[in-house]
């Protein structure tokens, strides 16, 4: 566990202070710089740190070696910003030439309002597409690339040497959350084309902030998310707050259920970053996500199955049992992958179940006990992460 309230505000003060022009962090003989250090490689935020430490007193900031360290980190990511830079650009001008309609998704956009683009780290480059995935294909292999796996869910995997990873999205979510069926026109309803192009598409800052809160709040229920989540919402809005049509933002988000999430973190991102006053939940929020890290983890996932296979009855027992069967008996959008007949004939969903488990039973037997119990996890992690997403009705 990583989260300590006193250390983890010193690292907000940190991160102010290097992101937002605040005071330069004074309690630098009372950090636990060791912990900082360890959250900040946990959440990918480097950068960040070392930027806040910059405008320490010198005689107040860590041990050279590890603010050394942190500058190398930094450095390591900016030639990976320059990369990605470079290889979306003509990613995006291929697809173009080839008339491939696309749309960047996610860091892609937000990094462009942080104080240095490399302070929003990105482990790959996401881009929505449509047409034939064969053409898609053919240009991104032209380019250097290779084809890590293909029709996973809903989206393929592409990489090319030094560290350029490419998801490229058939739909913006899979499996059932929030926004799932909201965004299945996407391209009619939300996306238009980009002034000067004829195949790349943008959302309008609307419907890219609706889109952050969507992702932010799937991760949220499933692994959970980290600090990076909550600057960009923090990030976003000092820059695009007052232009933005509001009434249109909260109708949209009441559809899909995800108006007091967006709210909550919105309060959050001001309590860590500007001057609103913390509470009782924001705390709860603040060990959630920090002991998240930047992708979340399994006992978060394992957890918020159990909150969700509780029910409305909330009966902890129900729900362990109920995540062990799912376990067992995956659901359709998942399995379908390993059984191809199934997206031709999703009525024999039963046949594909029964198939999985002669299998397991067969040639994978000794993985039947880990897979059960990697289900397993603690009553007082299910009751906090059951008040979490009450709080934020996700």
């Amino acid at each position: 566990m990583m989260y300590e309230k006193v250390q983890c505000e010193y690292l907000f003060e940190l991160i102010r202070s290097g992101m937002f022009d605040g005071e330069p962090f004074e309690n630098g003989e009372n950090a636990d710089w060791e912990k900082l250090y360890k959250i900040s490689r946990s959440h990918k935020i480097e950068g960040i740190l070392c930027s806040g430490i910059y405008k320490m007193p010198e005689e107040e900031r860590p041990p050279e070696k590890m603010v050394k360290q942190l500058e190398e980190l930094w450095q390591m990511e900016r030639g990976k910003d320059a990369v990605q830079k470079y290889s979306l650009n003509e990613i995006l001008d291929a697809f173009e030439e080839a008339g491939i309609d696309c749309v960047p998704l996610k860091g892609i956009c937000i990094k462009e309002f942080y104080p240095e683009s490399s302070m929003r780290t990105m482990s790959d480059l996401d881009l929505l597409y449509r047409g034939e995935c064969e053409k898609a294909k053919a240009v991104l292999l032209s380019k250097g690339y290779q084809c890590e796996s293909e029709e996973k869910r809903y989206h393929d995997i592409y990489w090319r040497r030094p560290f350029t990873k490419i998801e490229m999205h058939h739909h913006l979510l899979d499996g059932n959350f929030h926004g799932t069926e909201y965004y299945e026109d996407v391209w009619e309803r939300k996306l238009h084309l980009k002034e000067g192009h004829t195949s790349v598409y943008e959302f309008s800052w609307e419907d890219y902030y609706i889109f952050m809160i969507v992702h932010f709040a799937k991760h949220m229920k499933t692994g959970g998310s980290g600090i990076r989540s909550v600057l960009d919402i923090k990030v976003f809005l000092d820059a695009k707050k007052e232009e933005l049509d509001w009434q249109y933002i909260e109708e949209e988000l009441r559809k899909i259920q995800l108006g007091e999430f967006e709210k909550q973190m919105k309060d959050l991102s001001e309590v860590w970053f500007g001057k609103k006053k913390g509470s009782r939940l924001s705390e709860e929020l603040t060990e959630y996500i920090i002991d998240s890290g930047v992708y979340g983890t399994m006992h978060n996932y394992r957890a918020n199955r159990v909150v969700e296979f509780s029910g409305k009855s909330k009966n902890v027992k129900r729900g362990k049992i109920g995540s062990k069967l799912n376990v067992i008996f995956l659901p359709l959008y998942i399995i379908r992958d390993q059984y191809p007949y199934l997206k031709k004939y999703p009525f024999l969903l039963p046949v594909a179940w029964i198939e999985r488990i002669m299998r397991t039973i067969f040639k994978r037997r000794d993985r039947i006990v880990k897979t059960i119990r990697d289900t397993e996890v603690d009553d007082d992690s299910v009751e906090k992460v059951k008040r979490v997403m009450d709080a934020l009705e996700i």
